[in-house]
């Protein structure tokens, strides 16, 4: 990734939801991509090389993600849309998986595979997808390369935007099955591409709904309100019919249609019975408040409505003999909503926040085999809003149950652009940007967590900043806190251009927004009311995300912050920013006000001059407990290398003293990020008991230093636990460590590939002898793992 200029943050978020996977798809599918999340052999065999260098104890393990990819399996971070066979297979699509699992398909709470030919040279995957006895059609677009790349690819011309269906084998859909008038791609591709609409790139009619069977594909043409009918054998055009807006469709036990219209917008929709041809036979009585987003029919001719509204169920429609919808030629009986699953209100009901079986949280599909198993596929928010991306970016879920309601399985890739915090406690805890999990250290590696809230709610705080700045908002690279009695969650996002604040209740897991800082003034209509230019605090006086003039504080200059990558808050609840040219700040935590929100000021603000020799921040800690500061930047000497943009700098300092005014250098490392790009060069570091970890930004590679003196004592690396392979760690703030009072220390790295962050186990030789948990070799002897 290239660093964005300084901008305001909606337009930032704008270049930032495109730009991230575009350039990625400029790579071949299957290598080491553009956005350098994938793993190349070359990049591997380094971080093996790399991994043996004054090798530690340590072994790897993962959170948040069902597979740690040590087998070459994850759970993809994203599920728009999945299509259910009658024995059970399952397959999905979702535009972007970052590790290029866009089309999976699923069996038994197993993955079977990755579809491939979804991520590279333009190509992404979709927004719907569907199966009869032979073939899978999922939903794809194709995005421009440049007029040159056109030239020599079916890739869209600049500014324009191809959509359209790959058919692929039932028997293995990494098999492309040919027909005529297909899209024909260069470099032995397999795939079978059937275009089906080409628009411009600002717009989005990306194909939201598809339904097959073994005569007929159905397809939801939103650019031109049609029903695309082709012959299913054959893909050639035998028909259509107008429907506005088409979105999901359904195929009914007697060949009929169900189609969610008016699919382009939350309020308006409905759920329409067609004929084959289009005559309209009948449409659903939807209770208030239901946001149709799927669709399935059960053997048994019952109509499953997936609702992403406040119930956050599946609704059950069933014939009603009492009436009778008309048509030509024909007769319909009518439907009645007769049942539902899923707890009323979903992952919000009781306990709001608290993860169980049925309790449902931004659904985007509904399925169900013969055998009457239900299928549900959520990613925390619902199908992706027209126009705003290729993802939510905040994980998925894929489950499944059997007709009395037990939960056959859950499958979970939970985290992108995400870091991981640790809070002991009676229940040790592990912070996400928007998740809680729990660790149980004495369980198998990738067995030790469990997923125990969702800390985001879109229908109690819809004001909250991460429903309204989309990637720039991401609640990811988490700080917690636990400061006066009041637990506080500080979030940054991969830009570093803001910082969010959340308080906590005791009887929900969900987190309230209680504060936000911005570096400069936001375009748009969000937030309202806020200072015409520059940089702001917020903070929620009224307790209810009001945006009034009185809940902002605006610096005295009403000019742009200094440019920073650097955040931190220390124990104490003060906010530190390390700026690029402009020195340290700090925001003394002023208390908190009556509804428990931390108070920050701009008149309060205490300003440092660079500490010699630096010229430049990108990161740094303050250790309250001791009064040392840690500063990674650069210096005169030894210049910021604007090609390692989100890097650390090239030097690595301890302050002793430094509150006193007159800070005391003890030592200084120097880094690797010299050269053009440096491959080695590091982006984060954190502070735990002894140590220093600094993490190489390409290979997760965590070096070791003595806290005391600067030292580097080791280095450790992704384990055969998850294929000894990582994705780019390319976020400012990708790093966190813990000592436990075992003396074992976990240390957290973001890993964007494959939906998960890393945790190291790392147990210094002192402390090996006291624990019990690290596993042993025959010969007794500590295993590096």
């Amino acid at each position: 990734m290239q660093r964005p200029a300084r901008k305001t943050v909606e337009r930032l978020v704008c270049a930032a939801a495109l730009a991230l996977p575009l350039v990625a798809l400029l790579a071949a599918s299957g290598g080491d991509d553009a956005s350098g999340h994938g793993v190349s052999p070359d990049r591997r065999d380094a971080m093996r090389a790399a991994a043996t260098h004054r090798s530690l104890t340590w072994r790897t393990s993962w959170i948040g993600n069902t597979w740690g990819y040590g087998d070459q399996r994850w759970m993809q971070i994203d599920v728009q849309a999945l299509a259910v066979t009658p024995d059970g297979d399952v397959f999905t699509n979702a535009p972007w998986d970052e590790g290029g699992g866009e089309l999976g398909q699923y069996r038994g709470g197993e993955l079977v595979r990755h579809g491939g030919e979804s991520h590279g040279w333009g190509m992404m995957g979709g927004d719907a997808i569907a199966a009869n006895d032979d073939y899978v059609y999922a939903a794809q677009t194709i995005v421009s390369l440049g007029n040159e790349e056109a030239k020599r690819r079916p890739t869209p011309p600049e500014g324009e935007v191809l959509s359209g269906v790959s058919r692929r084998s039932r028997a293995d859909i990494r098999d492309g099955v040919p027909f005529a008038g297909q899209l024909k791609f260069p470099g032995g591709s397999r795939l079978a591409f059937l275009p089906i609409s080409r628009y411009a790139a600002k717009t989005d009619y990306a194909i939201r709904g598809l339904a097959a069977d073994e005569t007929r594909l159905f397809v939801s043409n939103a650019l031109d309100n049609r029903v695309q009918v082709f012959d299913a054998q054959t893909m050639q055009p035998v028909g259509a019919f107008a429907v506005h807006e088409p979105g999901r469709i359904a195929l009914a036990t007697d060949g009929s249609l169900w189609i969610i219209e008016n699919s382009r917008g939350d309020t308006a929709r409905r759920v329409v019975h067609r004929s084959r041809d289009g005559a309209r036979l009948g449409e659903l009585t939807l209770p208030d408040g239901v946001v149709p987003v799927d669709l399935a029919v059960d053997t048994h001719g019952r109509v499953l409505v997936a609702d992403n509204g406040a119930r956050q169920q599946i609704l059950i429609f069933t014939a009603d003999p009492a009436g009778t919808l008309g048509a030509t030629n024909t007769t319909r009986t009518a439907m009645r909503l007769s049942a539902s699953f899923g707890e009323q209100g979903g992952i919000y009901s009781g306990r709001a926040g608290a993860v169980g079986p049925r309790r449902f949280n931004g659904l985007t599909g509904v399925g169900v085999d013969r055998a009457g198993n239900l299928y549900v596929s959520m990613n925390g928010a619902g199908p992706r809003p027209i126009g705003t991306g290729p993802s939510t970016y905040d994980g998925a879920l894929l489950e499944s149950y059997t007709p009395d309601g037990a939960q056959r399985f859950s499958l979970q890739g939970l985290l992108f652009i995400d870091g991981a915090q640790f809070v002991d406690g009676e229940s040790p805890s592990v912070y996400s940007g928007s998740k809680r999990f729990t660790l149980d250290l004495s369980r198998a590696p990738g067995e030790e967590w469990a997923y125990a809230g969702y800390t985001a709610d879109r229908f109690r705080y819809p004001y909250d900043p991460y429903f309204h700045l989309y990637l720039g908002g991401q609640r990811g690279m988490p700080m917690v806190r636990d400061v006066r009695g009041h637990r506080l969650l500080y979030t940054t996002d991969m830009y570093s251009s803001y910082l969010r604040i959340y308080r906590f209740a005791a009887d929900r897991e969900t987190a309230i927004p209680a504060g936000f800082f911005t570096q400069e003034h936001i375009d748009g209509a969000w937030p309202p009311n806020q200072p015409a230019h520059g940089e702001w605090i917020w903070r929620d006086i009224g307790g209810n995300g009001d945006f009034s003039a009185a809940a902002f504080d605006q610096s005295p200059s009403r000019g742009d912050a200094p440019l920073l990558r650097g955040w931190w808050v220390d124990r104490h609840g003060d906010i530190w920013q390390g700026t690029e040219a402009k020195g340290i700040r700090r925001f003394p935590l002023q208390g908190f006000d009556k509804l428990g929100n931390p108070v920050y000021r701009y008149d309060a603000m205490r300003e440092y001059p660079f500490p010699a020799p630096f010229n430049h921040i990108a990161r740094l800690i303050y250790s309250a407990d001791d009064d040392v500061m840690f500063i990674a930047g650069s210096t005169p000497a030894r210049p910021f290398n604007q090609d390692n943009w989100n890097s650390l700098g090239t030097q690595l300092a301890r302050y002793d003293h430094w509150s006193s005014g007159q800070p005391v250098l003890r030592y200084m490392i120097d880094l690797p990020s010299l050269s053009k790009p440096a491959s080695l060069s590091l982006s984060g570091f954190a502070e735990a008991g002894d140590y220093l970890f600094a993490v190489e930004a390409r290979s997760a590679i965590v070096r070791v230093y003595d806290r005391a003196n600067g030292r580097e004592i080791g280095r450790f690396a992704p384990g055969k636990e998850v294929g000894e392979t990582s994705g780019w760690t390319d976020v400012p703030m990708p790093i966190t460590a813990h000592r436990l009072d075992s003396g074992e220390y976990l240390v957290f790295v973001e890993e964007d590939a494959h939906g998960k962050v890393l945790m190291y186990r790392f147990t210094p030789a002192t402390a090996a002898a006291t624990v019990s948990t690290v596993s042993r070799d025959p010969s007794g002897v500590v295993a590096n793992r």
